[in-house]
C-alpha cells in the first residue's frame, strides 16, 4: 500500500519516543534506547556493522549499544525507542523480529498507514506505543526489577531537565559511595553514567526543539557545552544530523512514563 510522502512526526515522552517518517538512511550509530523498527510500506535493509552483510527486514529490534545502520530507500518507517535497561539483558538485536507478524501489531500498521497519526494526538500515540511494546517485549519485563536506588537516580536525572547530575550528587542521594554507585549503575543499566547522561541530554534537547527553541538554545537548555557538542552527540546516537528535527512535527509530553 503506497502512502504519500509527508513530513516526519515525532512523539516524545519521558523514556520513550515514537517516530513515523519517510526513511532517512542512517550512518552507523549506537544509543542507549532499545529501538524497534518497522517498514510501513516495504522492507528496509539493516546491518550491525560494516563487516556484516545487509539484511532485508520488515521488523527489527536493535538492542542498546549495538551499532547499526538502516537503508530504507525512502520508504516510510516507524521506530519506537524505549529506555528499558532491564529489557536489554533479555532481548538482543534481532533483524527479523517477530512482533511485526502479530495481529495486534498489524492493527497498529493499519492505523499508521491510514494517517490517523496526522493529528498528533498524544493519547493515540501512547496507545500505539503501549501495544507495540506489549507485542515486542515479554510481559514480565518491568522497571520494578531494577534496584530501588538506581530507580531513584533515574528519576533524579529525568527531573533535572538536562542540568548536570554528577556521580557524586547522585550517590549521595541514594546513600552510596560514588564508586559503589557508578559500579551499580553500570551493572543495572549496562552502561556508564556518563553515557546515560548524554542520552538524557539529547532527549531534553529534542524536547526543547519541540517547545519552539532553536538548536543553539536547545543545546544550552539541555546541558550541552554548545551546539557542536549536541550535534556530534545526536549524530553519533541517531545516525542523522539534528537538523532533521526541523523537518518533523514534534509532540512532547514529559509526565507520561
Amino acid at each position: 500500500m503506497k502512502i504519500p510522502q509527508q513530513p516526519g512526526r515525532l512523539f516524545l515522552w519521558r523514556g520513550a519516543a515514537l517516530v513515523i517518517s519517510p526513511g532517512i538512511d542512517s550512518s552507523l550509530h549506537t544509543h542507549f534506547a532499545l529501538q524497534l523498527s518497522y517498514g510501513l510500506e516495504r522492507p528496509f535493509r539493516a546491518r550491525l556493522n560494516t563487516e556484516h552483510d545487509w539484511t532485508a527486514s520488515r521488523s527489527a529490534s536493535f538492542a542498546p549499544h549495538d551499532a547499526h545502520q538502516i537503508d530504507s530507500d525512502g520508504g516510510m518507517l516507524a521506530h519506537l525507542f524505549l529506555e528499558m535497561p532491564e529489557a536489554v539483558k533479555l532481548n538482543g538485536t534481532d533483524l527479523q523480529a517477530e512482533f511485526g507478524t502479530q495481529p495486534e501489531f498489524q492493527a497498529l500498521v493499519t492505523s499508521l498507514l491510514d494517517n490517523r497519526h496526522q493529528s498528533l494526538d498524544m493519547a493515540g500515540a501512547l496507545r500505539i506505543r503501549q501495544t507495540w511494546q506489549a507485542c515486542a517485549l515479554p510481559q514480565s519485563l518491568s522497571s520494578n526489577s531494577l534496584d530501588s536506588r538506581i530507580l531513584c537516580a533515574l528519576d533524579a536525572i529525568a527531573a533535572s531537565h538536562g542540568a548536570d547530575c554528577s556521580g557524586q550528587s547522585l550517590a549521595r542521594r541514594v546513600h552510596l559511595s560514588e564508586s559503589r554507585f557508578t559500579h551499580l549503575f553500570r551493572l543495572q543499566t549496562g552502561m556508564s553514567l556518563s553515557r546515560y547522561l548524554l542520552w538524557s541530554r539529547m532527549v531534553e534537547a529534542v524536547a526543547a526543539v519541540a517547545q519552539g527553541n532553536n538548536m543553539t538554545a536547545a543545546a544550552h537548555a539541555s546541558g550541552f557545552a554548545d551546539l557542536a557538542h549536541m550535534s556530534r552527540t545526536f549524530r553519533s546516537m541517531m545516525g542523522v544530523a539534528p537538523s532533521e528535527l526541523h523537518r518533523m512535527a514534534i509532540a512532547f509530553k514529559q509526565d507520561v512514563i
